[in-house]
């Protein structure tokens, strides 16, 4: 039986808790935290409080699609718990925007002061393995990328699998990004300071919508945010082999057969969907790719950088060693999250407040 929804000042309080206790000395988070854990190569070992979201986050993970439900609605629950306080500054607005089939939910965050003139808009994209999560799931993702960076973020959904399947989610995010594009003002957002971002699954079709765009289908974002992308679902990596079991994220459990994306893998080659597949990468704009350490999209996300290095796309890959799949979305309660995402929305920032770039 899923949890109640708390109301904003029970959320507050359970915020205010679980930074407390992830903020506790080493010794006594051990309970909290479990064995220590090293990286492959034995040089980075992660810290407690990062091992003790992850565990946190493993007991909420479903084991099969019967369970989809249940994480769909607690992650909506968890949204206000992660973010507590962060984002008062701002301004946050919830409207739809138009998708391939309807339209789709869309939440707009804008930082104080914003709304005098037209600025840079970051169009976000959440992950969730295209199964779950929506605006209400990374609200703290967006509102400490707003509120660090400064700049607007327009948080869109996008229809998910398995009721919908591929390329719905493609489609959808494709659909709101040329709106965007094609009417600016609605959302304070000035032409040619238009990105897009998103982590894990987010990443993926923020990525894919740069590459569209690249054939002509859209217009070219100025700059591309990608935190943990999966970027080639079809491939081999060693990242997932060693922390695609006990990590966040069981590679069994959601590309296995009967997993959480089974549907979408007959599909992993298509380049809409495995981007580090596609044949023409020359040409995308700057790209900012942040992977973690102990995550099993890191050498997919790593090696996707180094495609567009090779192709002579100014790209940054940060690897964040110490850290999960999902550290973006606790943000606001763990410290080397946090620390994190403030070095992500300081580059946002950086990228997002020099000059513009024409969009054509």
């Amino acid at each position: 039986m899923a949890a109640p929804r708390l109301g904003h000042r029970g959320a507050l309080a359970v915020s205010a808790l679980l930074r407390g206790a992830l903020a506790l000395p080493r010794p006594l988070l051990r309970p909290m935290a479990g064995p220590v854990i090293r990286s492959e190569d034995g040089t980075v070992e992660m810290p407690a409080s990062a091992r003790a979201v992850m565990r946190l986050i493993r007991k909420q993970m479903p084991t099969s699609l019967d369970q989809l439900g249940r994480l769909r609605a607690d992650s909506e629950r968890g949204g206000p718990i992660l973010s507590g306080r962060v984002g008062r500054t701002l301004r946050v607005t919830d409207l739809t925007v138009p998708g391939a089939e309807g339209p789709v939910r869309a939440r707009l965050y804008e930082p104080g002061g914003a709304a005098a003139e037209p600025g840079p808009l970051l169009v976000f994209f959440h992950g969730g393995g295209w199964v779950l999560g929506g605006v209400e799931s990374h609200d703290p993702v967006c509102l400490f990328l707003a509120e660090r960076a400064g700049v607007r973020v327009l948080s869109c959904e996008y229809r998910l699998a398995p009721e919908h399947p591929f390329p719905a989610q493609f489609e959808d995010a494709l659909a709101a990004y040329r709106h965007v594009v094609g009417d600016p003002a609605r959302f304070g957002a000035e032409q040619g300071r238009i990105a897009v971002g998103g982590d894990s699954a987010g990443g993926n079709l923020a990525a894919a919508v740069a590459h569209a765009a690249l054939r002509g289908e859209a217009a070219v974002p100025a700059w591309t945010l990608l935190i943990y992308p999966a970027t080639d679902v079809a491939g081999e990596y060693a990242s997932r082999r060693v922390y695609g079991k006990g990590f966040v994220i069981d590679t069994e459990t959601w590309t296995g057969p009967g997993g959480l994306i089974a549907s979408m893998m007959p599909h992993a080659e298509d380049p809409r969907m495995s981007v580090l597949r596609d044949p023409d990468v020359a040409g995308l704009p700057p790209t900012y790719i942040a992977t973690g350490g102990f995550d099993p999209l890191r050498d997919e996300g790593e090696a996707y950088g180094e495609r567009l290095r090779e192709a002579g796309v100014e790209v940054t890959v940060r690897r964040f060693a110490e850290l999960f799949h999902g550290f973006a979305s606790f943000g606001c309660v763990e410290r080397t999250s946090g620390a994190a995402m403030a070095e992500i929305a300081d580059a946002v920032r950086g990228a997002l407040l020099a000059a513009p770039t024409p969009q054509t």
